[in-house]
């Protein structure tokens, strides 16, 4: 994917876009599996565009528990002004599921004022706006999945959203490993998978992969 092709960008002519990038000073760099692409601390300035590739978003407590936070995809945008708060007690990471490509920026390179009064900057941070809202929704849906009681109620919820937030047409599916979604979970891996086994054998969840339905909510076929 092309820079100018993110939703940060979205509404700017192409050539004016290759201006921009170059006036923000972006940084593109590239990163294997496995590499840490970047760590946010408090007042951390620099925002992330994910070119290609898939990431995840991992927070460290005091004690060296980790949390899945967030999966990031190809036009994914991070930040500390995009992610969970860092603090003294606690350090977030965002590191790579596969092979990457990113961009960096400086939120105050876009936010500064224009010079010029461009109608181009002022549709970028526009959109950085609505990112920055999308993030909020994200994060209440979020809150809502770890609000549950239960393994199987944090699971069931979290399903849901993934399902609502498919695209008609397509299969939903989950974005991790049995062991990934314990960690996004906040739950033990083998009571985790122990209440799936369950479900399964119920006939609420069927999963091929990690493709799947919730049969107790919806009626369609994958």
């Amino acid at each position: 994917m092309l820079p100018e092709d993110n939703i940060l960008f979205n509404g700017v002519d192409k050539d004016d876009c290759h201006r921009m990038i170059s006036c923000f000073n972006a940084d593109i760099r590239r990163y294997k599996s496995g590499s840490r692409i970047a760590e946010f601390s408090m007042g951390s300035d620099r925002i992330g565009i994910l070119l290609s590739g898939k990431a995840v978003i991992v927070k460290y407590d005091i004690n060296g528990v980790r949390t899945i936070m967030e999966t990031l995809d190809e036009q994914s945008v991070f930040g500390a002004y995009f992610t969970y708060s860092a603090s003294l007690r606690s350090m977030i990471e965002i590191v790579s599921e596969t092979d990457c490509e990113v961009m960096f920026l400086r939120r105050s390179e876009i936010t500064k004022r224009c010079e010029n009064a461009c109608q181009c900057h002022t549709k970028v941070v526009e959109n950085l706006l609505e990112l920055m809202s999308e993030k909020a929704v994200r994060l209440s849906e979020r809150i809502e999945v770890l609000s549950q009681r239960t393994i199987e109620d944090k699971l069931i919820s979290c399903l849901q959203i993934i399902e609502d937030n498919t695209p008609d047409g397509k299969s939903p599916q989950i974005p991790f490993s049995t062991t990934a979604l314990s960690d996004y979970l906040c739950v033990n891996r083998s009571a985790l998978q122990r209440v799936i086994t369950r479900l399964k054998n119920d006939g609420v969840l069927y999963i091929s992969k990690r493709r799947f339905r919730l049969n107790r909510f919806r009626d369609h076929d994958i």
